[in-house]
């Protein structure tokens, strides 16, 4: 529970940024990257089942919410990086 309130608050913190190379330079980055986010969010928390409307969520051991989760932080790394967006 310590390592992950602690990534937490370093991700918070602004610790980790993202930055796209790739990125058009007409476009502004932080428009796009807010974007992106909110998608990658809402897909991240498709794709392992973690969305609120999961009804069964109050029924899972410790051990399973810590795996959903890092699925859930794994599925948005790779969205991130599948659009462009580097973590520095």
């Amino acid at each position: 529970m310590r390592a992950f309130i602690l990534v937490l608050l370093l991700l918070f913190t602004g610790c980790t940024t993202y930055q796209n190379p790739s990125l058009d330079p007409s476009i502004n980055q932080g428009d796009q990257y807010v974007k992106d986010r909110t998608e990658c969010t809402s897909r991240a928390k498709k794709v392992t089942g973690s969305a609120p409307g999961n009804d069964l969520r109050f029924l899972k051991t410790y051990e399973q919410e810590q795996k959903e989760y890092m699925l859930e932080n794994r599925a948005y790394e790779n969205c991130m990086a599948s659009r462009g967006w580097v973590k520095k």
